[in-house]
């Protein structure tokens, strides 16, 4: 919890100088971005992991995942350099930086590697993102997606261009929000 309120102070600091959450949702901090980035742990396998975290913005959920998890090694892609710097302050201060990769890129830039884990919040619709980060996923590679009330049709679109298995569970944080848990995602043959 310490280091998690150091990551709180520092992004109340940093948000004075720029724009890393909305501002709206600052009284709101622990609720709207640690406990709605944390609850992700509880679809996640409790070994060690290699994680990528799609646009990471201010580092949810994937730097939250990273200080909760000591056996999970974290990569965060964030193409705006100024977050990329508050990330890797973030890392640093709370002592996570020999687990955390940032790279400043659009991941559409990076070379293909391989993750057991995979996620994105509020970045793009389920399609995207399994098109981003097809060539980051195996078959058993978790894709975690948080998603909000139009999970389901957002499901349907994903599924005219690629086959997975998904299942939706909760949000603990928004009745409305679902987290979607896919595997086995890949494009589908064009006919």
């Amino acid at each position: 919890m310490g280091r998690l309120s150091d990551y709180a102070t520092l992004l109340v600091e940093w948000q004075a100088r720029m724009n890393l959450v909305g501002p709206a949702t600052l009284p709101h901090l622990w609720a709207r971005h640690f406990l709605d980035s944390a609850q992700l742990l509880d679809h996640a396998p409790g070994r060690p992991l290699d994680w990528l975290d799609l646009g990471s913005g201010a580092g949810f959920p994937g730097l939250v995942i990273a200080i909760m998890r000591p056996h999970v090694t974290m990569t965060l892609v964030e193409s705006r350099a100024k977050k990329c710097a508050f990330l890797k302050e973030v890392a640093k201060h709370c002592g996570v930086a020999d687990r955390v990769t940032v790279l400043a890129e659009r991941a559409e830039a990076l070379p293909s590697a391989r993750f057991d884990v995979i996620s994105a919040r509020a970045l793009a619709s389920l399609s995207q993102l399994f098109d981003w980060g097809l060539r980051f996923a195996e078959s058993d590679t978790l894709w975690l997606l948080p998603k909000g009330a139009s999970v389901e049709s957002e499901l349907a679109d994903a599924r005219k261009t690629f086959g997975f298995s998904a299942q939706l569970r909760p949000s603990i944080t928004d009745p409305a929000a679902r987290i979607v848990l896919a595997h086995g995602v890949q494009r589908r043959s064009r006919k």
